[in-house]
């Protein structure tokens, strides 16, 4: 059954990244230097989920790392030609809490400029590989703020491996750093067996049936919240080569790889979606201001005096 009709306008995500991109993880493909060297499916992969977004008529937000948009740039000319939105997911896919601040700033500086060279666009996106903002990266937003970007996807309102935030809140609200405001847009969740659980993207979207995931969708848009849903190149191509991760990793990893087309079709085709910037244009009369306390990573609701605004690392 189409639901779009009464829905509201759902975020769609590509973690454009290539299929030996894990974090978390040592592979034969940890070190960048390596990665020419390993067989490259990110081209033929992504052919086929524009195909797919173009058959739904759904433009998307292609979060992309600044490696690949140097080595592929016709492959985000095409991207953008087909009406799509190109975000920044850093440089080299390192977690967020790996690098120091100013390591950080050069990666997102580096990734941008890169990105929107071969775009064209204003890159204002932002999404940490591994969903990598814990609260102890904080740091990490008035650098963004300054660096151009408007808009992050990077909070998981959950627990998880290498991020998350167990507890936070799960609307999008606009965050006033001592540098400027930019859009927290977090993750979507559901709340589960008493638990809050990602389901909308990624090894969930492959693992839970789509009921469950209708469920998800169902309980956010009750609360007039859009849903985020995410998908990476590779989870489309059930042929790619596999890599050697401990079990819990690999069952994540490649857990309901030949049914993922079907599912997204499906998804596609009963919700509204469009790109990160259009859901954040779509619910922004209602973001609410939150504060971030540099010295502590906390956020209020009221702004703060200023000698508790802490510099950051430059």
């Amino acid at each position: 059954m189409n639901e779009s009709a009464t829905q509201v306008l759902n975020a769609f995500c590509v973690d454009l990244e290539e299929w030996f991109h894990v974090c978390g993880v040592e592979t034969a493909y940890q070190d960048p230097r390596t990665w020419d060297t390993a067989p490259a499916f990110v081209e033929k992969d992504t052919e086929v989920l524009l195909d797919l977004l173009d058959d739904a008529g759904v433009a998307a937000t292609f979060l992309t790392l600044g490696w690949l948009g140097r080595k592929y740039p016709r492959l985000i000319r095409r991207i953008v030609r087909q009406g799509h939105e190109i975000g920044c997911h850093g440089c080299y896919h390192r977690l967020i809490f790996e690098q120091s601040p100013a390591q950080f700033r050069r990666e997102v500086s580096a990734a941008r400029k890169i990105l929107q060279d071969a775009s064209g666009q204003a890159v204002t996106c932002f999404r940490a590989p591994g969903f990598s903002m814990k609260r102890e990266c904080f740091w990490a937003y008035p650098i963004l703020v300054e660096e151009g970007i408007q808009i992050d996807v990077s909070i998981v309102p959950a627990a998880r491996d290498h991020g998350g935030i167990k507890g936070f809140g799960r609307e999008p609200f606009c965050m006033v750093t001592e540098s400027g405001e930019l859009t927290v847009f977090p993750l979507s969740v559901m709340r589960l067996a008493g638990r809050d659980v990602p389901f909308s993207g990624g090894g969930y979207l492959r693992l839970f049936p789509l009921s469950l995931i209708r469920y998800g969708f169902r309980q956010n848009h009750r609360r007039g919240l859009p849903v985020m849903t995410y998908i990476h190149p590779r989870e489309l191509n059930p042929a790619l080569p596999r890599l050697d991760l401990p079990y819990r990793k690999s069952f994540k990893y490649y857990v309901g790889l030949r049914k993922c087309e079907r599912k997204l079709r499906r998804l596609l085709a009963a919700y509204r979606f469009g790109t990160v910037s259009d859901a954040v244009r779509d619910y922004n009369g209602r973001l609410r201001k939150q504060y971030l306390n540099g010295d502590t990573h906390e956020l209020t609701a009221a702004a703060l005096p200023e000698p508790h605004v802490a510099r950051v690392a430059r």
